[in-house]
């Protein structure tokens, strides 16, 4: 047992001076693990996972994390922040390194940090999943859709990605509000009636984000940092809106443009100014920069930049020690709520901001994907033995498509022939 220990210690620090990426510890040396490398190496086969790490070190530009609970098995980061050609790369200057402390756009991710904001007010009693929005926006034109419409993508709001940029004003980033006007004032239609069809619509969860906002009586990234980000320890997670200085109740920037056109050719602020890690900028899948979006202003869908330390402080926080809200409400958002009025179930199980695998060959999967201007993300939580995996990538390639898994596999004990389709 000795030796193959130190054999496995070889191999990951030869395979870590080789790729020369910046695999770290995520707690202190003192209080890294809560089992002995003993019982790791008896119950985890570390050795298979850093292998297929070891694999997606040649095409993954981003970073990635194993653990069990708050146990890191493997994490490991790769690549640029700002690509100098596409990987597998040979040299890269220090200062463009990603890091385990680079942050990344989120994306849609971000939806469940908004439904447990919601769901906070919901346990608090200051709002009902069963409420009208229209209780709260009498000016929508969309009656009969409640809260948990908007929760589980049933609402039958149309999708505000669809609009063209014209319908909004000259303001640099649309926000929240700005697109409630729109809504407002152009009057769409809804898609199909409330709760008779299941479809992911980002609309949903930015009407949610203002939600949080007048029910609070607080800007909603000010209510997620107190009530969100500071119980779970997430002291370096942030919003789109921090990261590039705007004003995000009027949209304004210290860059104008176009309102024709859907970039918006700025940088974030300097490094210190608001955060004192390393920003990833988002790549196409030619390796070119993704100019940000005048749609990035809009939160709730996406919008939240973080890593994955502190992405796995939220996983322990929320999903496990329950320092978010009572398990009953965590229980709420991670089983299926997208239920239709006639009693079907749609294919894919919706909880609340996030999505629900149950597997026959890895049991209950909690999870989300991202995948926004330039970035291509997963996150996911196994209920049963609170295994954790992050995904997050500033390069669309899809790197990390099936590995999620592949690593599922090795906990199981799956072999390659047995295996199932990666999660969507």
């Amino acid at each position: 047992m000795i030796k193959h220990i130190v054999l496995l210690a070889v191999f990951v620090i030869l395979s870590l001076t080789l790729r020369g990426d910046t695999s770290a510890a995520f707690f202190s040396e003192d209080s890294l693990t809560q089992l002995s490398i003993d019982t790791l190496e008896d119950r985890y086969d570390i050795e298979a996972l850093e292998f297929v790490a070891h694999e997606m070190s040649q095409i993954l530009n981003g970073v990635m994390l194993v653990a069990v609970r708050d146990t890191v098995l493997v994490e490991h980061a790769y690549g640029e922040l700002c690509l100098t050609g596409k990987p597998p790369r040979r040299v890269m200057r220090d200062n463009n390194r990603i890091t385990r402390n680079t942050l990344f756009d989120l994306a849609s991710i971000s939806k469940q940090f908004t439904a447990a904001a919601v769901l906070q007010l919901c346990e608090q009693g200051k709002i009902n999943l069963s409420d009208p929005i229209t209780n709260y926006f009498p000016n929508l034109p969309y009656s009969g859709v409640t809260i948990k419409h908007l929760l589980t993508h049933t609402s039958g709001i149309p999708e505000y990605f669809d609009f063209k940029y014209t319908v909004y004003d000259s303001a640099a980033f649309v926000d929240n509000q700005l697109l409630i006007s729109v809504l407002e004032k152009n009057k769409y239609a809804k898609t199909f009636a409330p709760g008779t069809k299941f479809d992911y619509v980002n609309t949903n969860y930015a009407i949610l984000a203002l939600l949080v906002e007048q029910v609070s009586g607080m800007e909603f990234e000010e209510y997620v940092h107190k009530y969100i980000f500071e119980p779970a320890g997430m002291d370096n997670t942030f919003f789109f809106t921090e990261i590039v200085g705007i004003d995000a109740k009027h949209g304004q920037t210290y860059s104008n443009v176009d309102p024709k056109s859907g970039y918006v050719p700025v940088l974030p602020l300097p490094m210190g100014e608001v955060v004192d890690v390393p920003i990833a900028r988002g790549h196409r899948g030619d390796a070119k920069v993704a100019q940000y979006d005048r749609l990035d202003g809009i939160l709730g869908d996406k919008g939240v930049y973080s890593n994955m330390e502190d992405m796995l402080r939220w996983a322990n926080a929320y999903f496990i020690d329950y320092k978010i809200l009572p398990k009953e409400w965590v229980d709420l958002a991670t089983q299926r709520e997208n239920q239709l009025n006639n009693g079907a179930l749609p294919k894919r199980i919706y909880g609340y901001g996030l999505r629900i695998e149950e597997s026959p060959e890895h049991g209950k999967l909690v999870y989300h994907g991202g995948l926004w201007n330039g970035f291509q993300n997963l996150f996911l939580y196994r209920p049963s033995d609170n295994v954790i995996i992050i995904f997050l990538s500033n390069f669309y390639n899809g790197a990390h498509i099936g590995r999620s898994n592949e690593m599922l596999n090795i906990f199981d004990g799956i072999t390659d022939d047995e295996s199932v389709d990666e999660l969507e």
